[in-house]
């Protein structure tokens, strides 16, 4: 199997499930607590490339950053990639990323069978 990694939340249920099967399935996992370490612009917008969205499908709007912050806005999606670069905490996760394919892992049931493909 590819190098897997996991922009992952630790405080997160769905994070924690997530790496959990991952970490039983392959030796090959880099782990990215990506609250301590944020993905650059160019890293997100790679992202988003490798899933085909556009950055409103990672926006994690019921984060209390993104509550305060941004709720209402009307941003560029230049503008909304810099945003979660500087708030990573409205980044929603977690993000696995397989060579050139990226899934946001969510709901845990349709991950696993997103995942099931790489086996």
């Amino acid at each position: 199997m590819k190098d897997i990694i996991i922009w992952h939340n630790k405080t997160c249920s769905t994070s924690r499930k997530v790496l959990e099967l991952m970490q039983g399935q392959t030796k090959s996992l880099q782990i990215r607590e990506y609250l301590k370490n944020p993905p650059s612009i160019v890293e997100i917008a790679d992202v988003l490339h490798m899933m085909g969205q556009e950055p409103s499908y990672i926006l994690r709007k019921k984060d209390k950053v993104f509550q305060e912050l941004y709720t209402g806005k009307i941003l560029s999606n230049k503008e909304w990639i810099s945003a979660m670069s500087k708030n990573p905490s409205i980044i929603e996760r977690p993000i696995i990323i397989i060579g050139d394919k990226a899934y946001l892992a969510r709901p845990f049931d349709a991950f696993v069978k997103w995942f099931s493909q790489f086996k």
